[in-house]
């Protein structure tokens, strides 16, 4: 049959990699690209008008927030997922109210809207994202560890949490500090093991009122997976200096986009419904400029079109351990993390809650295989007493053998759930 070349929407870099024949050498590849940009999802998320417009306005706070940590991190590879902030985020704007909630949604934003308007949204990835493709695990989930010797947490809000976020609640006696243990467990088994601790025992505060995790892991193999036996050392241009990587090497045809100062491919996971979207700056370019002057719209599907790509990229790991309380300050999220200005009223039965602290660890890993990451995002909280026509490309190369940035995002809504950059370290 005639095939039918579609563009497929955008974000993020799924992979699908030529094989070569029996009868070549192990390290050539095959001159004959496979067709890679053609999948069709089985099923796509439903959303109405104003989700849609909360994808685009979230995936604006998700590289707003991107470009903050890379400037705290200097040249280190970074890996996270805004995602998993806007959840806890938006479970903490379920119990504010005032000021506070306004620098939140506007930070994450979501404007003046109604909270529960944005519960919806959260609750709609949650229950549509992880069933869209069967060949794609993805779990989502959220929990409130609550400490039982101050047992003030409002049972309204408890009961939002479960409705809107499928939250699991667990009362814990916070004085005995090995039940630390416990929360570290739930992040264990909901990132198969890719997250074993998110708190440390002098993290863990007997006084504290409750910590309020998110957790998002996914693993997928590439639509088609990338020869091992065409992966070859090679050196990486890292900004401290080069360096050697094993550099993954296929053929494809591939959504394909020239921005100017960098290249795009989008390569899709499975059947089509996720996929990773790798960012090359140009020769001479410089990763931190085109990270500063990315807009969500940049990575819309309009820009791509279908191209023969001779497509270099390394096999990488990247953990990460990352402060959110001063980004999120500097983003403008100030009152929440104060003793007296924080409104968290609506979260408890009593007292004025405040964030004290609230960090994420993530941990990406990417192979000829294909791919899995995850992300758990902890709050702890104190009381203050207690498509068009594609244009035609020629032959393409896509070397990412410099510092590139990548995005993971779900096809139907272009909801951006990972972004890493690569810097050879």
């Amino acid at each position: 049959m005639k095939k039918i070349w579609t563009i497929l929407s955008v974000l993020l870099l799924s992979g699908v990699m030529v094989s070569c024949d029996s009868d070549k050498d192990d390290n050539v590849i095959n001159d004959e690209p496979r067709v890679v940009n053609m999948l069709f999802p089985p099923q796509r998320i439903e959303l109405t008008d104003a989700q849609r417009a909360y994808v685009g306005a979230n995936n604006e706070f998700a590289l707003n927030l991107f470009r903050h940590l890379c400037e705290a991190s200097g040249t280190q590879s970074l890996f996270c997922s805004p995602l998993s902030v806007t959840y806890v985020l938006g479970m903490i704007n379920s119990g504010a109210e005032g000021e506070t909630q306004k620098e939140i949604q506007d930070v994450l934003s979501f404007g003046t809207d109604d909270p529960a308007a944005i519960n919806a949204y959260c609750q709609n990835l949650i229950k549509s994202a992880p069933n869209l493709d069967p060949k794609v695990k993805l779990t989502i989930a959220n929990s409130l560890f609550m400490n039982k010797n101050i047992a003030l947490v409002d049972d309204a809000y408890k009961a939002e949490m479960v409705k809107w976020y499928e939250a699991e609640l667990n009362d814990l006696d916070f004085s005995d500090q090995n039940n630390v243990d416990v929360i570290n467990q739930w992040a264990k088994e909901k990132t198969e093991g890719l997250i074993p601790t998110i708190l440390s025992k002098d993290e863990f505060s007997a006084t504290a009122l409750m910590y309020m995790l998110n957790a998002i892991y996914f693993k997928a193999d590439w639509a088609e997976k990338f020869e091992e036996r065409s992966t070859e050392k090679a050196t990486f241009h890292s900004p401290t200096g080069n360096t050697t990587v094993d550099m993954m090497h296929q053929k494809v045809i591939v959504n394909y986009a020239d921005m100017g100062d960098y290249t795009m491919i989008a390569l899709p996971y499975g059947s089509g419904a996720f996929r990773m979207m790798l960012l090359l700056p140009k020769e001479g370019k410089d990763l931190d400029q085109v990270l500063a002057n990315l807009k969500s719209t940049d990575l819309a599907e309009a820009h791509f079109a279908s191209a023969e790509v001779d497509v270099k990229v390394p096999r990488w790991t990247t953990d990460s351990d990352i402060n959110l309380r001063g980004t999120l300050m500097d983003m403008g999220i100030r009152r929440l993390f104060h003793p007296v200005e924080a409104q968290l009223t609506k979260m408890v039965k009593r007292g004025n809650p405040y964030v004290s602290m609230i960090k994420q660890k993530a941990a990406v890993e990417v192979n000829e295989s294909g791919s899995k990451m995850a992300a758990v995002t902890v709050a702890g909280f104190e009381l203050l007493s207690v498509s068009p026509m594609p244009q035609t490309f020629e032959p393409q190369e896509f070397h990412a053998d410099r510092p590139f940035a990548y995005l993971v995002t779900e096809l139907s809504t272009n909801a951006l759930f990972f972004m890493g950059r690569y810097m050879g370290n």
